[in-house]
């Protein structure tokens, strides 16, 4: 994430909370429906890239640069960015690795780029692993332009149509003391993010979000949860979601989870186990062999789901191409553990990486 070329001093919790209050809050009410997902972009974005871009649409004067000024503000950038011209060329001549891009306006109404510019950059960040705008921490894009239908798969999209709140919220936003409360929000969100200890899931999940043979619209949603947990951890209200993981991605970080959590506690993986010893399974070159009935208490406390079958892990898993059935025996299959037959899943070595 950015970091200004002056020392800043260091901003105390309860100060944060104020300037959340004075620059944040009044953009939750401003933008409803918009501004709860971007935050916890934002707070993503200061512990790692944001996997997707964020592209704001909408008619003239619904907020957009409002909104692209505040988003830039709160990525610790206090001065809009001005580039030589709308390309995709300047565009990545502007993108610097672990920095936000601002990009208000790149796409207007009037403009004749083919494809537009909202695909151009989508396509740019999709393609493109070595792209410098795959190294900037969080890339943010507004415009009068259409979001392709594929764009919006690939992205966290946005389109505001008009403005709801009074005409003081919005003078508030524009106000210097606001402008000034999201620079220090940002301060404190740069040195705290770092230091917030995630859970073994949601680690796993910000694993997903990281992962480069993973669709962008998993990655968002992955991205997306971990950002909310940073800010919840900082006691920072983002506001309502409308964008959450699939549940057969909370599924499968919950067995990543709960995988770390037991060879992390003693657990083993064939070999020659002793009377005692806690056997998860086994593994060869092709595949990680695990006993449903070791795992499943654990992926339950990790997701906190009492519930949860060990029919709907293996569905979860297979779905996600991380389990290999067998047309005879289903989604477990017949394996010697230790000398013993036993019914367990085959599974791919991917998730003990």
């Amino acid at each position: 994430m950015f970091s200004p070329a002056v020392d800043v001093e260091p901003v105390s919790a309860a100060q944060a909370r104020a300037a959340w209050g004075t620059g944040v809050a009044p953009l939750l009410e401003a933008f409803p429906d918009h501004v709860g997902d971007i935050l916890r972009a934002i707070a993503f974005a200061h512990r790692a890239p944001f996997p997707v871009p964020v592209f704001i649409t909408g008619r003239p004067g619904a907020g957009k640069t409002t909104l692209a000024r505040a988003i830039g503000e709160l990525t610790g950038r206090g001065v809009p960015l001005e580039l030589a011209q709308r390309s995709l060329a300047s565009i990545r001549k502007a993108a610097a690795p672990g920095e936000p891009l601002v990009l208000d306006d790149i796409a207007p109404a009037h403009s004749r780029a083919r494809p537009a510019m909202f695909t151009q950059i989508q396509a740019e960040v999709y393609a493109s692993r070595n792209s410098p705008l795959n190294a900037a921490s969080l890339v943010v894009a507004t415009g009068e332009q259409k979001i392709d239908e594929l764009s919006l798969q690939r992205t966290l999209a946005t389109r505001i149509n008009r403005r709801r709140a009074p005409r003081e919220i919005y003078a508030q936003l524009q106000s210097q003391t606001a402008a000034a409360a999201r620079l220090s929000v940002h301060t404190y969100l740069q040195a705290q993010i770092p230091r917030v200890t995630l859970r073994n899931a949601d680690s796993a999940a910000a694993r997903l979000a990281l992962g480069v043979d993973i669709e962008h619209e998993r990655r968002r949603d992955a991205a997306l949860h971990v950002g909310g947990v940073l800010l919840r951890a900082l006691d920072l209200d983002a506001g309502t979601s409308r964008h959450r993981m699939p549940r057969e991605d909370q599924i499968l970080v919950g067995v990543y989870a709960a995988l770390q959590y037991a060879l992390d506690n003693g657990a083993i993986l064939g070999g020659h186990p002793t009377a005692g010893d806690w056997v998860l399974g086994r593994r060869d070159e092709d595949y990680l062999y695990l006993i449903p009935s070791e795992i499943l208490p654990i992926i339950r406390a990790e997701l906190d789901d009492d519930t949860l079958t060990s029919n709907a892990v293996a569905a979860a898993l297979e779905d996600r191409g991380l389990l290999y059935s067998s047309r005879r025996q289903g989604r477990s299959i017949p394996r010697s553990i230790n000398g013993t037959l036993t019914r367990v899943w085959r599974l791919s070595p991917a998730l003990l990486v």
